[in-house]
Order: C-alpha cells, then sequence, then structure tokens
C-alpha cells in the first residue's frame, strides 16, 4: 500500500504539500517543565513513593504518575490522549520510553491506587510546599478553604444532588493558599456532604503541619459561611491562628445592629448620595459557642433604581483577629480569589475529569490532578518574571510549551529543530534560570 507523501494544489501550480516531516511535535517545550521537575527532585520523590514492584514489566508506577503528569501539564486531561501520543518524539525522549503507555494501561494503573496511594501522594504534595518554602520561608500564609461542584454521570459512587449548585457531582472541599495559589490539601467528598461538615478534621493535619514545620508563622484562614462552625473556631485559635469567617445572617445578628442601620437609613434620606457603607462590630455568642467572639458587621445602602431589586445587603463575619473594622472586611472580601484558583484547576488540570464508577478511584485521580497544578505553578513562581506570572495556564502553554518540533539525530544525539525562535530563545532562557533556582533549592 503506497502512502500519500504530496499533494499538488490545482489552483497554485507552485504550490504543493509534503506530508514526509519526519517525526514531529507540538509539545517541544514541555522539555521545560520536565527540565524543573527533574531539578527539584519530582522523580526521585515519586519513585520513593511509587516505586514499588509492578506487575507490568515495560511501565513501573513512577513511570505511569510520570506521563499522567506531563500529560495534564500540557493539556491532556483523559486517558484517551495517551493513544495520540503514543508515538510523540519529545514524551517518548522525556520519559525513556519507545511508545508511551496506553489508554488501559493508564486507566488500570488508576484502578489500582490505593487508600495509601492518596496519603502518599499528599505527602508528595507537602514536599513540593516545603522546597517551595525553603527558597523563601513563609511569614504569612493565608488559607483560603472552600468548596466546590465536580459532575457525576451515571451511577458512580459517591455521585449525589448538590444543593447549592443544583447539580448531581462530587462536593470536594480544597485549601489554597491564597497569597500564592498552591494548592494546600484537597479531598473528594460525597455529593451530599454539607461544605462545612467535618471542615476541623480536614484542616487540622494542614494546621499541625504548619505548626510542626513553620512556627511562629503568621496564618490566616478565611471561609464563608458554610464554615462557620464552632468546632473550627476552637481548632484554629488553639493553634494561635487567625481567622475570618462570615455569618449566616440571623434575627439575632440584625437586631444587634439595628441602631446603625436606622441611622444609615436616615442619613440616605437627608442626602443625595446614592451609595452608603458604615461599619460596625460588637460581641456575640450562639448558643453552640464556647464563648463570646468579635463580630464585624458592614451595612450598605443602595439608593440606585436598577439595584432595587436587591435588598440592602448587611454582612457578618466573626474573627479573632486585631484589625480595624475595614481591614477585617477586605480581609474577607479576597478571599474571592480562591475562585480563579479552583477555575484553573477544573479548566486547565482536569479536576473535573472523575470517569471512574469507584470514588477511591476518583480521589486518585485528582490528587494526581493536583500534583500537576502545584507543579506548574511552583514553575510560574519560581521561573518566569512577574508579568509572565500574571498568565494562566492556558496562555503559559501556547507561548512556552506548544512549540512544533522536527527530529534529527546525529550519533547519539536527539535534536529538537524547531523555526519558533522568539520562543525558542526565552525556553532557554527561563531553563537556566530555571536550573540557577533549582540548584540553590537542593543546596538547603
Amino acid at each position: 500500500m503506497n502512502s500519500l507523501s504530496n499533494i499538488n494544489i490545482k489552483c497554485k501550480s507552485n504550490f504543493s504539500i509534503n506530508f514526509s516531516g519526519g517525526d514531529m511535535t507540538s509539545d517541544a517545550g514541555l522539555a521545560l517543565l520536565n527540565e524543573f521537575m527533574g531539578a527539584i527532585g519530582f522523580s526521585r520523590m515519586a519513585k520513593d513513593a511509587f516505586g514499588q514492584s509492578c506487575s507490568l514489566k515495560t511501565y513501573d508506577n513512577a513511570d505511569l504518575l510520570a506521563q499522567k503528569i506531563l500529560m495534564l501539564l500540557c493539556g491532556y486531561g483523559t486517558d484517551d490522549e495517551a493513544d495520540h501520543l503514543a508515538h510523540d518524539p519529545m514524551f517518548r525522549l522525556l520519559l525513556g520510553k519507545k511508545r508511551l503507555a496506553s489508554q488501559p494501561t493508564l486507566s488500570r494503573f488508576v484502578r489500582r491506587l490505593d487508600e495509601s496511594s492518596v496519603h502518599h501522594m499528599e505527602k508528595l504534595n507537602w514536599n513540593l510546599l516545603r522546597l517551595a518554602y525553603q527558597r523563601k520561608p513563609p511569614e504569612n500564609i493565608v488559607l483560603d478553604v472552600d468548596t466546590t461542584l465536580l459532575p457525576t454521570y451515571g451511577k458512580q459512587e459517591g455521585g449525589a444532588y448538590v444543593y447549592h449548585y443544583d447539580a448531581v457531582g462530587f462536593h470536594p472541599i480544597a485549601v489554597f493558599d491564597g497569597l500564592t495559589g498552591d494548592l494546600v490539601r484537597v479531598e473528594l467528598r460525597k455529593g451530599n456532604h454539607y461544605c462545612g461538615k467535618d471542615a476541623d478534621m480536614f484542616l487540622k493535619p494542614v494546621l499541625e503541619a504548619y505548626d510542626r514545620d513553620y512556627p511562629g508563622t503568621n496564618v490566616l484562614m478565611r471561609g464563608d459561611s458554610g464554615f462557620a462552625t464552632p468546632k473550627l473556631y476552637d481548632l484554629v485559635e488553639s493553634y494561635g491562628y487567625q481567622y475570618v469567617i462570615r455569618l449566616k445572617q440571623n434575627q439575632r445578628l440584625v437586631d444587634a445592629v439595628k441602631d446603625v442601620c436606622d441611622e444609615v437609613t436616615a442619613e440616605a434620606a437627608k442626602s443625595d448620595k446614592t451609595y452608603f457603607v458604615r461599619y460596625c462590630e460588637f460581641k456575640y455568642q450562639a448558643a453552640s459557642w464556647s464563648r463570646e467572639r468579635r463580630v464585624v458587621c458592614r451595612i450598605e445602602l443602595h439608593k440606585r433604581e436598577e439595584q432595587s431589586l436587591f435588598p440592602d445587603s448587611l454582612m457578618f463575619i466573626v474573627t479573632n483577629l486585631d484589625a480595624p473594622m475595614q481591614e477585617v472586611v477586605a480581609a474577607y472580601c479576597k478571599r474571592g480569589t480562591m475562585e480563579n484558583f479552583f477555575k484553573e484547576a477544573k479548566n486547565e488540570f482536569a479536576f473535573t475529569h472523575m470517569s471512574s464508577r469507584s470514588m477511591l478511584t476518583n480521589s486518585n485521580r485528582l490528587w494526581i490532578a493536583a500534583l500537576a497544578y502545584n507543579i506548574f505553578n511552583l514553575f510560574r513562581r519560581f521561573c518566569l518574571n512577574k508579568k509572565w506570572q500574571s498568565y494562566r495556564a492556558h496562555e503559559l502553554r501556547l507561548r512556552l510549551m506548544k512549540i512544533a518540533g522536527r527530529v534529527t539525530r546525529h550519533a547519539n544525539k536527539t535534536i529538537f529543530v524547531t523555526r519558533h525562535a522568539n520562543k525558542t530563545i526565552f525556553v532557554l532562557r527561563c531553563m537556566l534560570v530555571l536550573l540557577f533556582i533549582a540548584s540553590r533549592l537542593v543546596s538547603r
């Protein structure tokens, strides 16, 4: 059977298409991230955690984990895409394999991971964060805790109706560092779990780790009203950390600020202004609380016609933070950046691709995606300048990783030839920077 090698274009006699281009890749920039992973010792850490013997001769667990992470870093979120990448020269070179593991092999790998694998990957993730802290010891940590929806289909174990999102799926809980975007911990939960259920048990290992490894660090925890539970207050206070958590509005809280609300209403009636805001604070103790706590309230009033459909807003925040009222409210409102972290993790690192019927298997899939997210985020923070650090993962992939290259071989050397000069020069500069940074990390 003859293969098609040339196509002549009839409308342009001096133009033709040739298909004998040799080994080609569209992800030549992946070498940059792979170099970063090697420089910080991720491959060695993965071998230690997943280097146990495997029934397969060609691929061990550490190899398959590395392939999954490299695929996620390039934006390939499903196991099926491994079949399309089976003979990609860049992937084969970086993984040291003649052929990438197929979709069935990757799926079997994830299915055979168990509960201990979740703990191994959680430990591996903490080791990545410790490497980051070695370069710059943390003085302030902001822990943003929240939940999200991961949709399920069919009869997947753990899938249930999530009232807050009006959809069926999982309801995982995660905590990010609000200053850096690092994913500190994540846990896949059933869809019928309320967001604040067992939040104290989820956060306790995180607080213990910071208290043990980085004593004296200022830690602030932020959460919405779903996490307004006395167990969580007591836990954070027991470590001497601060928190700002929104409270659900109730009649007792409204009555406590009624006089201030009346003053704002009277002021608005005498003024031509369209927007009024006032802050106040008071001591408050709910029936389930062990003691009184400080509550800060922001009172807003709008007089614009287009906002007449919305009631005047009252925001109540319980906190042990010793700061002015405006700063307490501002500190809480900044937790909105966490939605961007969730968005990037779900859209760019396959957090929503929980395709197994087993919840344990999906938990392992979620942790693999979390490792890929953190590796990419650490690379962005350590190896790129401030302008490029503001780019999202999709933009950085287009600029740094999606570089077409053709393989040429000379003696024992493999060379990737690319025509994207500007991209290639920038990638080389990044490699020099990351090697310098990584050498400092390893030396410490």
